[in-house]
C-alpha cells in the first residue's frame, strides 16, 4: 500500500508543477481590436472590432511564460460610418459571409518586471495566416474591484503594424494605406482555482 501512494505521489508531483500558470479567460465585454489607417495620405480612419467569447491566456510569471488566444469577430466591424462598415464586411475586403472569424495566437517572448511585454504568434485573417509581433504599450496584473465583484486581472493595449495586403485585403492600397496599425485591447480574468 505505502508503494503504491509513494508511487501517485510522484506521479501528482510533476503534475502541481504545471499548473503553476494561471489560467485566464479572454473578457469579450473589455476586449476590442482597434485599427487604423491612413486614408488619401490625409488622416487616419479609425475603428474597432469586438471579440467573441472563449478567448484564454495563461501566464506564469515565475517561468516567464504567457500565452493568448483571441477570437476576433469581423461582423462587429464598427468605424462610426454605417456606409464604410457595410464596404468592410463586404466581398471586397473582410467578406464576412465567408470570413466571420479572425483569430491572434501567440506566447510572450519578452518580459520585464514578472510580465509579458511582448507577443510572438500568428494572426488569421480572411483565411491567411501570418506571424505578427505584438508589443505592449502597457501591461498590468492586479485586483480590481468594479461596484461589487472583485476580481483579478491582467491586460493592456498591445500593438503591432501589419501589412493588409498579406492577407488578401489589397483593394485601394493607392487611397487607404497597406499598413495598419493594430491593437488589441485585452482584458484577461484569473479563473478560480
Amino acid at each position: 500500500m505505502r508503494t503504491a501512494l509513494a508511487a501517485l505521489a510522484l506521479l501528482l508531483v510533476p503534475a502541481a508543477a504545471t499548473q503553476a500558470a494561471e489560467r485566464f479567460r479572454i473578457d469579450p465585454d473589455h476586449t476590442f481590436v482597434h485599427f487604423a489607417v491612413v486614408h488619401t495620405g490625409v488622416s487616419s480612419v479609425r475603428g474597432r472590432i469586438g471579440v467573441l467569447k472563449g478567448g484564454t491566456a495563461t501566464l506564469d510569471r515565475e517561468q516567464q511564460t504567457a500565452e493568448m488566444t483571441v477570437e476576433i469577430d469581423l461582423r462587429t466591424i464598427d468605424t462610426g460610418v454605417k456606409r464604410l462598415d457595410a464596404v468592410l464586411n463586404g466581398e471586397m475586403f473582410f467578406d464576412v459571409a465567408k470570413h466571420k472569424t479572425a483569430r491572434f495566437t501567440g506566447r510572450a517572448s519578452k518580459f520585464a518586471d514578472g510580465l509579458p511585454v511582448e507577443f510572438e504568434g500568428e494572426l488569421s485573417l480572411h483565411g491567411v495566416t501570418r506571424p505578427v509581433r505584438l508589443t505592449a504599450e502597457r501591461f498590468a496584473c492586479k485586483d480590481v474591484k468594479i461596484v461589487v465583484l472583485e476580481r483579478y486581472v491582467c491586460g493592456g493595449d498591445l500593438r503591432a503594424t501589419v501589412l493588409r495586403s498579406e492577407f488578401g485585403l489589397e483593394k485601394y492600397v493607392s487611397m487607404v494605406s497597406d499598413e495598419v496599425v493594430l491593437t488589441i485591447s485585452v482584458e484577461a480574468i484569473r479563473e478560480d482555482r
